[in-house]
């Protein structure tokens, strides 16, 4: 018997739009197993130029990171970015892994575990590896410095 399967807010509740976008994010972000205060002010810049969480005050968006990361925490990220992409439509799953990308780069080191969450993020959200290949460049050329 599942005493609290009448509590509302409960478990892995994944049925909106932001809510999937920022599951593939969490997900990056949390690969290594430390969260770098460039991946949060990475995520924090997504939250503040994304016409998917255009209608979120900072609060709701902090809120909403902390429910998704309770979710992996809870589920595992794979079963999480599946449900998130049964939510999301094809441009909106490439739209939640570029910002993934750009998370794992954020912090100018991709290790193997972010390496390792990538490659998992373009199964788990049906992303081509033609399609992910291109992302991936084009993150890497946004990361070039004033020395490039």
């Amino acid at each position: 018997m599942d005493l609290l399967a009448k509590l509302r807010g409960r478990g892995d509740d994944l049925n909106d739009v932001p809510t999937a976008v920022m599951t593939p994010i969490v997900a990056a972000m949390l690969a290594d197993g430390r969260v770098d205060e460039n991946e949060v002010l990475h995520v924090e810049a997504i939250c503040a130029t994304s016409p998917v969480f255009e209608r979120n005050s900072g609060l709701q968006n902090e809120r909403l990171i902390l429910h998704v990361t309770r979710m992996i925490e809870d589920k595992g990220a794979e079963a999480m970015c599946r449900k998130a992409a049964q939510v999301l439509s094809p441009p909106l799953r490439e739209t939640a892994f570029m910002y993934a990308v750009r998370v794992v780069f954020s912090d100018g080191y991709i290790g193997e575990t972010e390496q390792g969450i990538i490659e998992n993020l373009t199964g788990w959200l049906s992303i081509s590896e033609e399609r992910a290949t291109a992302m991936i460049d084009v993150a890497t050329i946004m990361q070039n410095g004033v020395d490039a």
